[in-house]
């Protein structure tokens, strides 16, 4: 199966053939780190999926706290977000604004359907797997921008998992607060 395809649990089909053989030694750690990290997106979902009603997926146990729903759909906007305007390895994959990533987004309850949340992150992380998987080292020292505080490629991918484990705790959270309702 190849990346592009998801199996039945939702995750990509692992290496693409194509690049897994050639991942520079200093970046497997980090593709490790996404396989795991991408498990853990998948557990979360599947687990939502199974157990709750999209009003649970939207639910909030405060206007201020984000729900599961949102949180999901935030990790996807992350990914499409840095491929598209901070690695530029692709187009933006969302069609509309990425509102998640609005600076003081707050949720509305519109992030109730996971299966349109799953579809957008079948697209999503398999190319960024790939695209980490085609790094190379060097790249990681690459400039995201200008300034006193310039930040790295290196930077970029760090937080990205770590991003990707902050709001996955989030709905661990918010799964405990719905098993108390």
């Amino acid at each position: 199966m190849s990346p592009n395809q998801a199996d039945r649990s939702g995750r990509s089909g692992g290496p693409d053939p194509s690049v897994g053989s050639l991942i520079d030694p200093a970046i497997a750690p980090w593709v490790d780190l996404w396989d795991y990290l991408d498990g853990n997106f998948w557990g979360v979902w599947h687990w939502a999926q199974r157990s709750l009603r999209p009003d649970q997926v939207a639910w909030q146990p405060v206007p201020q706290v984000a729900s599961i729903g949102w949180n999901l759909q935030h990790l996807g906007e992350m990914l499409d977000h840095y491929l598209a305007h901070v690695f530029r390895a692709q187009a933006q994959v969302q069609g509309t604004p990425l509102y998640t990533m609005r600076p003081g987004s707050q949720d509305d309850g519109r992030y109730h359907d996971l299966g349109a949340i799953a579809a957008y992150h079948r697209r999503l992380r398999p190319d960024y797997r790939r695209w980490l998987a085609g790094l190379r080292l060097e790249e990681l020292q690459r400039p995201l921008g200008q300034g006193r505080h310039a930040r790295t490629w290196a930077w970029a991918v760090g937080h990205i998992a770590e991003h990707e484990s902050y709001h996955l705790g989030k709905c661990m959270l918010l799964r405990t607060l719905l098993a108390a309702r």
